[in-house]
């Protein structure tokens, strides 16, 4: 069944459901959606499927996380003998009885139909969830702060973070998307759109007609709230770049950058603890900005004077690359522009 007719069938339901249980005089139906439950990220991916300003399979999961977590069901306070009983008792009016018959047997209807149409709407997620498993993808490297307390100080580290980004391109009206398991900052989106130029730039081909989704996932999504999305930004570009001219990503590569407008790959943080993850990850080339191939290493020194040790120490700056070949067996290289970048993502 087309999505589009599936959801606006949905729809329908709910709201007849909910027109029905306003006017159901002692039969209490509920499709329960209370405002204080609803989480601000259905909220707002409610608003913008509305304005078409997200897609489908958005709205879909969101809608199947409200039934999923009980925040969209349907209950009966009363049964529908309790409720005859309730005419007879108040009322002898056969009119008034009939009508309220008439409204239990167009309710069990709707009922049912709603019942298909969750179904239907499972099934629609399911077959989205693995048309993106088929979508082109790139692994990218992020950092996600850690912050630990003694009680009375609080400190924070970062631990590397790597994101599964696909790209989805469809007949549209030239959005771009993101779709994340969990709302995500502003990050991500803006770098989706500087990477959607950048790589209309760079390839010449005209996405003014088309919708770019980009999906992004982590190990732990929870995660994602927390990860520095514009630090994504060059391998969602290059991701896009490889989808428009055809050719295959070697997933041996892996990089961390922002994208800028004129192609340019911009400053991130943490380059050493970005470098660190896509080691473990099994990476054989990491690439970062200009200028950023390099650790902050601490050398720290003890003296004792009497029962005292003084402690004294001082932070040197060292090539990442040669640490990072001699724990991982992986180069560092730095580049500067995304062209540098699709010349090793792009090569066997």
């Amino acid at each position: 069944m087309n999505r589009d007719l599936v959801m606006k069938k949905l729809a329908l339901v709910i709201l007849s459901l909910v027109l029905m249980a306003s006017i159901t005089m002692g039969y209490s139906i509920k499709v329960s959606a209370q405002e204080s439950s609803i989480p601000s990220w259905i909220k707002n991916t409610a608003r913008w499927w509305s304005q078409n300003q997200t897609s489908d399979s958005d709205f879909l999961m969101a809608v199947q996380y409200m039934i999923d977590h009980g925040i969209l069901h349907t209950s009966e306070a009363q049964s529908q003998s309790s409720l005859l009983n309730m005419s007879n008792t108040q009322t002898q009016n056969p009119q008034l009885l009939q009508k309220i018959n008439d409204l239990q047997s167009r309710y069990d209807t709707l009922q049912s139909k709603y019942n298909l149409l969750l179904q239907q709407v499972r099934s629609i997620t399911e077959q989205s969830s693995t048309s993106n498993e088929n979508n082109a993808s790139i692994s990218a490297v992020a950092v996600t702060p850690v912050i630990e307390s003694d009680g009375f100080f609080e400190t924070t580290s970062y631990q590397g973070s790597i994101l599964k980004i696909t790209v989805e391109i469809r007949d549209g009206t030239g959005l771009v998307l993101v779709n994340t398991a969990i709302p995500t900052g502003v990050d991500f989106q803006s770098s989706a759109h500087t990477a959607v130029m950048v790589a209309q730039n760079v390839t010449g081909i005209d996405l003014s007609k088309k919708d770019v989704i980009f999906s992004v996932s982590s190990g732990n999504n929870q995660d994602l709230q927390a990860v520095d999305g514009g630090s994504a930004g060059g391998a969602m570009t290059v991701l896009l770049v490889s989808e428009l001219l055809g050719k295959q990503i070697n997933h041996q590569v892996l990089m961390t950058g922002t994208i800028q407008p004129d192609g340019t790959i911009g400053q991130i943080g943490e380059a050493d603890v970005k470098a660190d993850a896509a080691g473990q990850y099994g990476a054989k080339i990491f690439l970062v900005p200009q200028g950023q191939a390099i650790s902050n290493v601490q050398n720290c020194s003890e003296k004792n004077e009497g029962p005292i040790t003084y402690q004294t120490c001082t932070t040197e700056q060292k090539p990442l690359s040669p640490i990072m070949e001699s724990k991982y067996g992986m180069q560092v290289i730095e580049i500067n522009t995304i062209q540098d970048a699709l010349k090793y993502f792009n090569s066997p």
